[in-house]
């Protein structure tokens, strides 16, 4: 027998404010598509074990709202780390909250100044909903259920344009779902579900805020099932987009799409029921970055790519001030387990889609459903897998230049990732 509270919260801006996701925009928000929201699932087992998932539909949660976030939960509801995770739709349509784009996506100075207000108000919401969603618990049963969608293709492979996808694609079109039935009335009370891709389905110049495919996947699934909390976990898209692209109307035929994928597989009444404890394990894993010289970074700074121009500024300006660049990044990665049949390998940042594949192919013994998110608990970039650190590229490495993050990662990313989750996972088996 498990509890369950849900909790949700509308964050959508009131004023116009910098959008985040595109490098290329000059102007602010002009009004909204869909409001934008923050929610919390609360589920509780028959020990007392807790588990918090939270989504909110903003580009990232960045180490600025967890860590604060964190500290609040536990004071508030007395809640470990381990037990709470802190995920985001990525939806490209949000507000802009991170202060290192002041600079790679060139804020003006008015829009930039509204930036801390934002990230507070942003934290305040996650800590509200969190909280709430603890105060009315109800007995519910747990099913996991799989189901599929085929919007997203990889966006490394020629051919992809146009929703042409080419044989060496490398995709997963899972739809992994948590289920969560109130056992008296059998109705929902909320239903967790993620995909892999970007939610990047708007034209960039319509400045509108909108959940994008993910936003419209959930209101589709909260009128379905009226009463019920939808919350989106975004899989391992780092290099999936929605092909074809560039309409509102485009967004919501992917966001219907994806929700009748959930109801179909709800509709059939089976899956796998959850039953035992829920665990969980954490560890920040340091992953080495690629050193860089000041004989490295003059060298960007005169060469004729402007984005190289910018960071090795940046760098550059970093060293004057006395402030060394960073060596190591500790990467929040997480793994939940309820039962003996769900499994969740919950990683940070923008992960490919080659870890949902690795991992799925390697802990499949260990549990009926393994589910493997991405984008969860901080952003700092890009996470490649060997693979595509070695073809290169915008995900294999040159997405650091519109980041604060020095430079890319060492070759030995993968192991060191790879020998972390199995150590959790072990430590919840």
């Amino acid at each position: 027998m498990y509890k369950a509270g849900t909790a949700t919260e509308k964050i959508t801006p009131t004023e116009p404010m910098w959008m985040a996701g595109y490098a290329a925009r000059t102007e602010p928000s002009r009004g909204t598509i869909s409001d934008l929201y923050a929610s919390a699932l609360t589920l509780e087992d028959e020990t007392g074990g807790r588990l918090v998932i939270a989504s909110m539909d903003i580009i990232a949660v960045t180490k600025a709202i967890a860590d604060p976030v964190y500290e609040a939960v536990q004071r508030e509801i007395g809640l470990s780390r381990e037990r709470l995770i802190l995920a985001c739709t990525h939806t490209h349509f949000g507000p802009e909250f991170r202060d290192d784009k002041i600079l790679f996506f060139k804020v003006p100075p008015d829009y930039a100044a509204k930036l801390p207000a934002l990230r507070q108000r942003l934290i305040d919401a996650l800590v509200r909903v969190i909280v709430e969603s603890t105060k009315n618990m109800v007995p519910v049963r747990l099913v996991a259920r799989r189901s599929a969608a085929g919007f997203a293709h990889n966006r490394r492979r020629e051919g992809v344009k146009g929703g042409n996808p080419s044989p060496l694609d490398t995709l997963d079109h899972d739809v992994p779902i948590l289920d969560v039935i109130h056992t008296e009335t059998g109705l929902r009370k909320a239903i967790v579900f993620g995909y892999a891709c970007h939610n990047t389905t708007i034209d960039p110049q319509d400045r509108r805020f909108c959940g994008d495919w993910a936003g419209f996947a959930k209101e589709h699934l909260q009128d379905q099932y009226p009463g019920s909390t939808a919350i989106f976990i975004t899989g391992c898209g780092a290099d999936q987009n929605p092909e074809p692209r560039g309409t509102v109307e485009l967004s919501k035929e992917y966001g219907q799409e994806l929700a009748v994928a959930v109801e179909r597989v709800i509709a059939k009444d089976d899956g796998i029921e959850i039953e035992g404890a829920i665990k969980a394990a954490y560890e920040e894993v340091p992953l080495a970055l690629e050193p860089l010289s000041r004989d490295q970074l003059a060298a960007m700074l005169a060469s004729d790519d402007p984005p190289k121009r910018v960071k090795a500024k940046f760098l550059l300006d970093q060293l004057d001030r006395g402030e060394p660049l960073l060596t190591e990044y500790p990467a929040p990665t997480q793994v939940i387990r309820i039962g003996d049949d769900f499994l969740m390998i919950v990683m940070s940042a923008e992960t490919v889609i080659d870890w949902a594949i690795k991992f799925k192919r390697e802990f499949i013994s260990s549990a009926t459903m393994v589910w493997v998110a991405g984008y969860c608990n901080d952003m700092y970039g890009y996470i490649p897998t060997r693979r595509v650190q070695q073809e290169g590229g915008y995900e294999g490495g040159r997405a650091t230049l519109w980041s604060w993050v020095p430079s890319p990662f060492t070759s030995d990313l993968e192991d060191r990732l790879t020998a972390a989750v199995k150590r959790l996972v072990e430590n919840v088996s």
